[in-house]
């Protein structure tokens, strides 16, 4: 999912957002919206957002701004160095044109966030380069073109039908750009994107001709299957590409390596800790947890192993035609204890709908929440989606599969994406925060870390009741835990320390105990997503907040409290947030190999 934000300005309000509940100012006032050196900043942003939607159409209709739908573009290597070049005439510019002292304390943060994505962004497409190493690149950015325009009720149908032929036209130059630009990948990434290919295949050749069947124009009808069979040759000219000619002599290292690991986590989280002293606590964190998941276990049936008490909690699950209606009635039945609890306050009545995962986003995703963009008018609703399992499989594959979504699992993953996670997340974003930077440049160990959280604080708090079915919620909980912990710890290490994909998988069947698909599911993920510790990371940096804010606030804590004042601005990294919950003036965040006071 994307991540994003909000707020008002003074000091003084910052003050009284400690003194008093969780009050927020609703607009901030003339005097600050006046300053000059905070509409500089507004200014670069909206031109950096204008630069960026104009160049890369996809990046605008995620975001819900429409203007660019029936575009193709930033797909070649010139296109992505062109992009660098841009970025940094902006991160050059910053400085000059705007005064951060003289920012109040809001806009300061927002310098920050958009300062570190600007060196982030630069650090991804010139050192780590995934753009020409990663064969599912291609493969994404076509799927993507076209599932967005489907995806949303944004406009009339045939208007979206005409945009999708328009992009799908530019489809075949997306795949040539790609051969000619791929060097030398993993040979385990081309093995994934002759995967995810399958997927793609099945969005042009079923997906999208099933959408778009109520169109009668049959000239548009026409023109569509004329692009439709061009882009599925183009592809399968692909795929015979990627299996004959690049998997042969894919050679190449998933690692980024120690330092640009450093520069993401400084530049994208503003953590700044080594990664020995990360490791530590990682290896701490996990044996602690595997202590209580074995302790949990025992209270279930201490006459078993604990992961077979584990794994017989795994037997009791929808079937796959159950999975949809399961999910969205469970999400009715936590959502009600978040009001009856007074655990957060919900922005709106209106409810994510639960939908299955998008075909050629199967192969790396469980559950996730997609959420419309900022720009979003008119299709504003938001999809929990979940996966069943690929038809193809047998039925062992599959029962390993559905036991990630037993009864007890699906609970704990449904707060996590939706209630009180990254859905109501989302709400708070989109009608309390005003500022393009915390509503489109997020940081994934606040967005992850709040899901991650909330499982953990939700049973805290008394959801599921105690007793067998609380320690069975309870086993659940720790179990997904260890998998978040495990990515801690594989993320890492693959891109650190010199694990291998073979050590990453035993690693995630071992210390998380996850089935041999699953684990391997993850495995794959944490080569091409080196940070994806930002759950475990985040969830602990959340952790600490509270405490501080319990220990700050006295008898004037309340979760309530401190969840409304979290999730106000929306998803800046946390130290950012610390910040501004306390109203602290501290130093510019996300300088590598320097500690944060």
């Amino acid at each position: 999912m994307s991540v994003s934000p909000s707020r008002a300005l003074a000091a003084a309000l910052l003050v009284l957002l400690s003194a008093c509940a969780t009050s927020r100012p609703a607009a901030q006032t003339e005097a600050s919206a006046q300053n000059p050196a905070r509409q500089a900043l507004r200014r670069l942003v909206e031109a950096h957002f204008e630069e960026q939607f104009r160049r890369f159409p996809l990046a605008a209709t995620s975001r819900g701004l429409h203007t660019y739908d029936d575009q193709l573009a930033g797909f070649t290597a010139e296109e992505q160095l062109a992009w660098v070049d841009f970025l940094k005439k902006e991160l050059t510019a910053l400085p000059q044109q705007v005064e951060r002292a003289a920012l109040a304390p809001l806009d300061r943060a927002d310098y920050d966030i958009f300062e570190s994505n600007l060196k982030a962004r630069i650090l991804e497409l010139e050192q780590v380069r995934g753009w020409e190493r990663n064969p599912n690149t291609a493969l994404g950015f076509a799927s993507g073109s076209v599932y967005q325009l489907i995806n949303r009720d944004f406009a009339p149908l045939e208007q979206r039908m005409r945009s999708a032929v328009a992009r799908m036209s530019r489809l075949p130059e997306v795949f040539a750009a790609s051969r000619a630009t791929l060097k030398n990948p993993p040979r385990l990434w081309t093995e994934i994107a002759l995967q995810q290919a399958a997927g793609t295949r099945s969005l042009f050749a079923e997906t999208l001709p099933q959408a778009f069947a109520p169109v009668k124009d049959a000239s548009l009808q026409e023109s569509f299957k004329k692009e439709q069979a061009r882009v599925l040759a183009a592809l399968e000219d692909y795929v015979r590409f990627l299996r004959e000619d690049l998997l042969p002599r894919s050679n190449g290292d998933f690692a980024i390596g120690e330092t640009f690991y450093r520069q993401k986590l400084a530049y994208e989280e503003g953590v700044t800790d080594d990664i020995d002293t990360l490791l530590a606590w990682g290896r701490s964190e996990l044996k602690h947890t595997q202590d209580e998941f074995r302790e949990v276990a025992r209270r279930i049936d201490p006459s078993k192993a604990p992961m077979d008490v584990y794994r017989e909690l795994g037997k009791e699950h929808p079937t796959p035609a159950e999975l949809v209606p399961t999910t969205r009635a469970t999400l009715e039945t936590i959502r009600q204890f978040l009001v009856d609890q007074h655990i957060i306050t919900i922005p709106s009545e209106v409810r994510a709908q639960v939908a299955e995962t998008p075909s050629f986003n199967r192969a790396l995703s469980f559950a996730s929440m997609s959420t419309p963009g900022p720009y979003e008018t008119r299709a504003t609703e938001a999809y929990y989606y979940v996966t069943p399992p690929d038809p193809t499989w047998s039925a062992e594959q599959t029962e390993q599969h559905m036991s990630f979504y037993n009864r007890y699992a699906l609970q704990i993953v449904s707060i996590h994406e939706a209630y009180p996670g990254h859905y109501v997340q989302f709400l708070w974003t989109n009608k309390k925060v005003d500022s393009k930077v915390r509503q489109l440049m997020g940081s994934g160990s606040f967005s992850e870390g709040w899901g991650l959280y909330t499982e953990q604080m939700m049973l805290e708090a008394g959801y599921g009741g105690t007793g067998l079915e609380g320690d069975k919620l309870k086993l659940n909980q720790l179990a997904l835990y260890l998998q978040r912990l495990a990515r801690y710890m594989v993320g890492l290490s693959l891109h650190t320390r010199g694990m291998t994909y073979e050590q990453a998988v035993r690693f995630f069947e071992e210390e998380a105990y996850m089935t041999r698909v699953n684990a391997e599911r993850e495995a794959r993920r944490g080569t091409s997503d080196p940070t994806y510790l930002v759950y475990a990371l985040g969830k602990k940096m959340i952790l600490e907040l509270r405490e501080e804010a319990k220990a700050r606030w006295g008898k004037d804590y309340s979760l309530q409290r401190f969840h409304d004042a979290v999730v106000s601005y929306g998803y800046p990294p946390v130290p950012v947030v610390r910040r501004l919950m306390f109203g602290e003036n501290e130093p510019a965040f996300g300088q590598p190999g320097r500690q944060e006071p």
